[in-house]
C-alpha cells in the first residue's frame, strides 16, 4: 500500500511490521523523520541489522543481507540507502527477488538527495519497482507539503516534545521556513532549547529564535524595495551577504529569487486589473495561483506589495534585473564585482529605476 509521509508518522508500523518498506519524494526532513520512526519501532539487536549505501555496495550483497536469518532478535532489519541509483538490470533483479523476501527479515529502502540539484529533481524511483513495493509492503511518499499538511507536520512534531505553537506563530513560523520540513526542523531544535519547560510557543519566541531562510529574506529585502526604503533595503541585503557566504555564491541566488518574487508580483497585479481570468496567462513556475493554494498566508503580503507596483514598474524592474545578470556575466561593459552590481540594482529598484 502507498501512504504518505504524514499518515505513517501518525500510526506508526503497527501491530505487524511489513516485509518491505519503500521511502521516496523529494522532502529530505520528512524522510529523516520517518527513518528515524521505523528505527525507534523495529527495535532489534544489533547484529540483527544493516546499514548499506547502494552506491558502494552492489546488489548480491543486499540481497545476501535480506536473506540472513536473524540471530538474536525476531526478524532482522536492512536499510539501504540510494535506491534510485539502481542499474535498470539490478532493478529487474530486486523486483524478481522482492517477493521472496524471507518473513523473518524488514527491508527498508529509501532514496536520498545528495545535492541541491538532485533534491530540486526529486528521487525518482523505477516503476516496476513502485508497483512491487506497494503490492508487497508500503510505499511512503515524501512529498512538498500544502500549508495544511506543513501546519500537521508541524503539530505533531511539537506534540512529540510535548509543546504546542499559537496560530499565528504557527503562521509566521511557516514564512520564515518557507513551509519545508527541512528547513524547519532545525529551527524546531532551536525552539525547544529556548522555551525550554514552558509548553506553548508564541510568536515572539519564533521571531527571537527562528532564522530567516534565504527566500524569506528576499521577500523582506523586496518589501522594503517597494516601499522605497532604500536605508531598510540596503540592511537586510547586507543581512543577506553575512548570513549567505561568499558574494560570488550568494548574488546569482539572490538574483534568481528576486526574479522569482518579481514573477509573482506581476502575477499578483494581473490578478488585481484582469481578476480571476488572468490566471491563464500565469507560468507553470512560479505559478502564483498553486503557489497561494499551498501556502494562503502569503496572500496579503503578495497583494500589499503589488499594490505599491504597477505593470510598468514591474516591467522596468526586470529590464533593471536583466542589465545586472548581463554586467556579472561580463556580457556588457560596467562593474563586474557581484556586491557591487547587487547594491546597485537594490539603490536603483527602490528609486523606481
Amino acid at each position: 500500500m502507498a501512504v504518505s509521509a504524514s499518515d505513517f508518522l501518525r500510526k506508526g508500523v503497527g501491530k505487524t511490521p511489513a516485509r518491505l518498506y519503500l521511502i521516496h519524494g523529494k522532502e529530505e526532513a520528512q524522510k529523516r523523520a520517518v527513518l528515524q520512526r521505523l528505527r525507534e519501532e523495529l527495535v532489534v539487536d544489533d547484529l540483527d541489522r544493516a546499514h548499506l549505501d547502494l552506491q558502494e555496495v552492489d546488489l548480491s550483497t543486499l540481497l545476501a543481507e535480506a536473506m540472513s536469518i536473524p540471530a538474536f532478535s525476531p526478524r532482522r532489519v536492512v536499510m539501504a540507502r540510494g535506491v534510485q541509483h539502481l542499474k535498470s538490470a539490478d532493478v529487474e533483479t530486486l523486483v524478481d527477488f522482492l517477493p521472496r523476501l524471507p518473513d523473518t527479515t524488514c527491508l527498508i529502502l529509501y532514496t536520498h538527495a545528495e545535492g541541491d540539484d538532485e533534491e530540486r529533481r526529486g528521487s525518482v524511483v523505477p516503476a516496476k519497482l513502485l508497483q512491487v513495493a506497494e503490492k508487497l509492503g508500503v510505499v511512503v511518499e515524501c512529498k512538498t507539503l500544502n500549508a495544511s499538511g506543513f501546519g500537521d507536520w508541524l503539530t505533531t512534531r511539537l506534540q512529540e516534545a510535548g509543546k504546542q505553537m499559537t496560530p499565528d506563530a504557527q503562521e509566521r513560523f511557516a514564512f520564515l521556513t518557507a513551509a519545508s520540513p527541512a528547513a524547519a526542523e532545525p529551527e524546531i531544535y532551536k525552539l525547544l532549547l529556548y522555551v525550554g519547560e514552558r509548553a506553548t510557543i508564541g510568536r515572539e519566541d519564533v521571531e527571537t529564535v527562528v532564522s530567516r531562510t534565504v527566500e524569506a529574506q528576499v521577500f523582506r529585502l523586496v518589501d522594503a524595495m517597494v516601499q522605497r526604503d532604500s536605508s531598510q533595503a540596503m540592511r537586510l541585503l547586507q543581512d543577506v551577504f553575512s548570513s549567505g557566504g561568499r558574494a560570488e555564491a550568494v548574488v546569482p541566488r539572490l538574483l534568481a529569487l528576486l526574479a522569482r518574487q518579481l514573477r509573482l508580483l506581476w502575477q499578483m497585479r494581473l490578478l488585481m486589473e484582469e481578476g480571476d481570468t488572468a490566471s491563464q496567462w500565469f507560468p507553470s513556475d512560479p505559478n502564483l495561483t498553486d503557489l497561494l493554494r499551498r501556502q494562503p498566508f502569503l496572500k496579503r503580503s503578495l497583494s500589499e506589495q503589488a499594490s505599491r507596483l504597477s505593470l510598468n514598474d514591474v516591467q522596468r524592474a526586470f529590464e533593471r534585473l536583466h542589465q545586472a545578470d548581463r554586467e556579472l556575466k561580463g556580457i556588457d561593459p560596467g562593474e563586474s564585482d557581484p556586491r557591487r552590481v547587487m547594491e546597485r540594482l537594490v539603490v536603483d529598484l527602490c528609486m523606481g529605476r
